[in-house]
């Protein structure tokens, strides 16, 4: 929420909310555009737009009351799991995040950090976005600013990951003999809550494409379901199927 307050002017002062479309209203002038833009950058332009036609000088002073409550939330092999809050005028990429909850434990795996975030066009339809953590070539820059509700995944070393709509969301030890596969792991992670889209479990690995495994036909003894076998760093993700 803004306090925007224009010199000589006290019919003008005007507390704003943004808008769904990144924008606030203001007296005379109407939608300002505002996302992306620090305070006095938007002072500037309502000044501007308010000389240009309504007053012939608009002194403009823009500042931040209230910031809605914007968040992203970083989970895995990290000091602190917990959400951190976005600022609309301030972005804050995944590694800021890791860096903000206190760092990386010993046996995060840096190199299958990824960042998992909603489709807002597509209900239930999550996005995979690798991170990477250190130095890449001259221009490049793969670490990835987040929005609201995004999740940062930091997988462990010897361990998978379950999450998503599971009874019982962690990290789990792969056996130091034989092989733990998508349904096993779910079955020790508590099994489904309900809802779970249960058809389109997702294996998460780094460097691979992901792979949506059919965990009912593989319950329900369909011999065409493949159960695969996990490695260490594997994140599973179950989505909830909405109606």
């Amino acid at each position: 929420m803004l306090r925007i307050d224009v010199f000589n002017e006290p019919d003008l002062a005007t507390t704003a909310r943004m808008t769904a479309s990144s924008s606030v209203d203001f007296p005379l002038i109407g939608e300002v555009v505002v996302a992306g833009k620090d305070t006095v950058s938007i002072a500037a332009e309502i000044q501007r737009r308010l000389e240009d036609g309504f007053i012939r000088k608009a002194p403009t002073s823009v500042s931040v009351v209230e910031y809605a409550q914007r968040q992203a939330f970083v989970m895995g092999s990290v000091a602190r799991q917990e959400a951190v809050k976005l600022t609309p005028f301030t972005d804050l990429s995944a590694v800021q995040a890791i860096v903000q909850v206190g760092g990386f434990l010993d046996d995060a795996n840096r190199n299958g950090v990824f960042v998992i975030r909603d489709l807002a066009d597509q209900k239930g339809s999550k996005q995979y976005l690798p991170v990477k953590v250190g130095p890449t070539s001259p221009g490049i820059n793969q670490d990835i600013v987040l929005q609201p509700g995004d999740m940062v995944m930091v997988p462990r070393l010897d361990r998978i990951f379950v999450i998503g709509r599971v009874r019982t969301p962690g990290a789990l030890n792969l056996p130091g003999q034989g092989h733990l596969t998508v349904s096993k792991a779910l079955s020790l992670a508590g099994g489904f809550q309900v809802y779970a889209r249960q058809n389109q479990v997702q294996l998460i690995r780094a460097g691979s494409a992901v792979r949506v495994v059919d965990v009912q036909g593989i319950l329900n003894g369909d011999s065409k379901s493949e159960d695969p076998a996990l490695q260490p760093g594997d994140t599973i993700f179950v989505p909830e199927s909405r109606f």
